[in-house]
């Protein structure tokens, strides 16, 4: 429902009771009663009218500018009401892959739900490619994925991650305090399944080098199971093995690898609001290392 001061300045600029009723879809005797009603408010009239329609009176015009200032915030209130409704009851709806959602993800979620607690989650687990295809079909409000695989999405880096090796406890490269890409290329590899491309095999050939993989798995902690039990060597990045508790040696690697972990979605405009509010805040609070 328009306020008085909402309908006193359609009457100004339609230049007729008549006009704003149209407008507005009410009576005219509904938009006299709310000017008469605005002018007992100010104790003075503001409109004249006359046969040519209504016209601001001297004390009118003088009034109008601050009318106008009072429906811009009105306008701007209600915006912000309705912004903060998009946080009560609302889907957030995310692609994400097993790094963030192990590392990362859930204590921002639950942080930001104990400040909007009418919101709610859905998770789809994917990989880089898949994740950015689900943006693009609708499925998901944005996803995680990695710089590279966002083609025809806006983004934003989330945080930067390198790869480390991961050693048996008893593996001679123990010795070393950083191991090589070659040095991990002759042994055998248990490969990260990161999708439809690799940036662990776009690591070694880069160097010409061709690691020797004897399993390739989806899940980080199985691959650090599998090293642990000496089945090979690995390379996972460093956030996933932080605070790990299988009996490995982690080794940092000589010309890092490293990926940019990047939020992506369609349109920054028509995303939901509560999405917008939760990318924020996980923006500023995600310690990027």
């Amino acid at each position: 429902m328009a306020s008085r001061y909402q309908i006193v300045c359609i009457v100004v600029d339609r230049g007729s009771l008549k006009g704003a009723a149209d407008e507005l879809g009410y009576t005219q005797s509904a938009v006299s009663q709310a000017v008469k009603a605005l002018e007992r408010e100010l104790g003075t009239t503001i409109i004249e009218r006359g046969k040519q329609g209504v016209s601001l009176t001297r004390d009118g015009k003088q009034y109008l500018p601050y009318l106008r200032q009072i429906v811009t915030a009105e306008a701007e209130l209600e915006g912000k009401r309705q912004e903060l409704l998009g946080l009560s009851s609302t889907d957030i709806r995310i692609a994400t892959f097993t790094n963030v959602s192990r590392t990362v993800l859930p204590r921002v979620i639950r942080d930001f739900g104990a400040l909007h607690p009418g919101v709610h989650f859905t998770l789809k687990q994917g990989d880089y490619t898949r994740n950015a295809q689900w943006v693009h079909d609708g499925v998901v409000d944005f996803c995680f994925t990695a710089r590279g695989f966002t083609a025809g999405l806006e983004k934003r880096v989330v945080y930067h991650d390198e790869l480390v090796a991961l050693l048996p406890a008893a593996h001679p490269l123990t010795a070393k305090e950083k191991v090589t890409l070659a040095d991990l290329a002759s042994e055998p590899f248990v490969l990260l399944d990161e999708g439809e491309q690799s940036l662990v095999l776009d690591a070694f050939a880069a160097y010409g080098l061709s690691p020797h993989v004897t399993s390739e798995v989806t899940d980080d902690y199985t691959i650090m199971a599998m090293v642990e039990e000496g089945l090979g060597v690995s390379m996972l990045y460093r956030r996933t093995v932080e605070g790990m508790r299988a009996d490995i040696r982690v080794r940092p690697i000589a010309h890092a690898p490293s990926r940019d972990v990047v939020a992506a979605w369609r349109s920054w405009d028509t995303m939901p609001i509560a999405t917008r509010r939760f990318i924020d805040y996980m923006s500023s609070h995600i310690v990027n290392k």
